[in-house]
């Protein structure tokens, strides 16, 4: 059986503004209970990839705390785990601080587990895709590079700014990997979860040191498109890209639908988080809950619709909460209303009892902060 190690790439230029603004988008806190990062590690779990490193970027600490020792994500510990790789050398220095630089200064984590194959994916883009049938298309095609893409008909309106492939009609390899703009409704968008042979993977890197220290994977990729054989991986399960403070905020909302939360949570993949030590969620008299996630350790008295409400999260007698994202540790007062609002980690409404944002603008509250 093929070896295989996985890289959790977070070095894309991704901001949900202020939800950023303190934390890599992977630990930014997802339906409640997770953080975004839990979907991507649960995919390399369940696909029995069991040695898997998180390239980081930027602001490590939450996600150190998130992560912790790893062993949430049901990997073998006994054959591997997760490892936080943190370019120290270049973060923070700009243009050097990209994902075949960190994998450079961590190669150790490569070399190491003297692997078959790599394969690369990032935390931002939502799937569940069984990465040992992506090894396998890729080892059964011969080719020296597989990206995993989906044909979409909405490009023109979501994926704005993702990449987009095409194909040579013969021989079905990559002849352009290019930003999508939003000027056609039919793409074959790239999912960015790359596989390579280990040999393929070394020179690779090799390559990139010589082009230019610049050159992130992606960038290398579309570089070397008439040296190498790059094919695709046509996914056709569910996928959401997480690119945007808006796109977060639809996804998020989106999960309230049964017919999509179905498609990433069953009982033959599980999603694996850190768990917390807290009491089930309190109903009280006056609680009235519709169409909305609660997580454990909440305590409603008010009412929640088309809400997702995160842990230790207190809602108070007669609030009312709608199209809202509220995240763990916060408090809602007595009397309050909010609707289309994202709200941060123990913030609290307390004096300005009416707060509305838009549906295409929903109005951002910042962690601790009391309004």
């Amino acid at each position: 059986m093929a070896k295989v190690i996985g890289y959790v790439n977070l070095h894309s230029d991704v901001s949900l503004k202020g939800l950023t603004e303190r934390r890599p988008l992977a630990s930014v806190s997802f339906l409640g209970r997770y953080g975004i990062i839990d979907i991507v590690l649960s995919n390399f779990s369940n696909s029995n990839i069991d040695n898997v490193g998180v390239l980081i970027k930027e602001k490590p600490r939450s996600l150190f705390k998130h992560m912790a020792n790893g062993n949430a994500w049901n990997f073998n510990s006994k054959n591997g785990g997760v490892q936080l790789l943190y370019d120290e050398k270049y973060a923070g220095n700009g243009m050097y601080n990209n994902d075949i630089n960190n994998i450079v200064e961590n190669i150790a984590f490569f070399e190491t587990n003297k692997p078959d194959y790599v394969v690369v994916a990032p935390a931002h883009i939502i799937n569940t895709m069984d990465f040992s049938e992506l090894v396998e298309a890729h080892a059964a095609s011969g080719n020296a590079v597989t990206i995993a893409t989906q044909k979409v008909k909405d490009a023109d309106v979501n994926w704005i700014g993702c990449d987009y492939v095409k194909l040579d009609s013969d021989t079905k390899l990559v002849t352009q990997l290019e930003t999508n703009m939003g000027n056609a409704k039919n793409r074959m968008i790239s999912l960015e979860a790359y596989v390579f042979s280990a040999k393929t993977f070394e020179k690779f890197l090799k390559t990139a040191e010589k082009v230019s220290p610049f050159y992130s994977i992606r960038d290398m990729l579309a570089y070397s498109l008439d040296e190498r054989r790059i094919g695709v991986y046509e996914y056709k399960g569910y996928v959401r890209c997480i690119n945007s403070y808006q796109a977060y905020f639809n996804v998020c909302l989106e999960f309230l639908n049964y017919e999509v939360s179905t498609q990433v949570f069953h009982a033959n993949w599980p999603i694996f988080t850190n768990t917390n030590d807290t009491p089930p969620t309190k109903y009280k008299e006056h609680s009235c809950v519709r169409d909305s996630m609660i997580a454990n350790g909440a305590v409603v008295n008010g009412t929640v619709e088309h809400s997702i409400i995160g842990r230790d999260v207190i809602v108070g007698d007669g609030a009312v909460i709608k199209n809202s994202i509220i995240f763990s540790g916060s408090v809602i007062d007595p009397g309050s209303v909010l609707e289309n609002v994202i709200m941060d980690k123990r913030a609290r409404v307390k004096n300005m009892k009416n707060l509305k944002g838009e549906l295409k603008e929903p109005l951002f509250i910042k962690e601790g902060d009391v309004v």
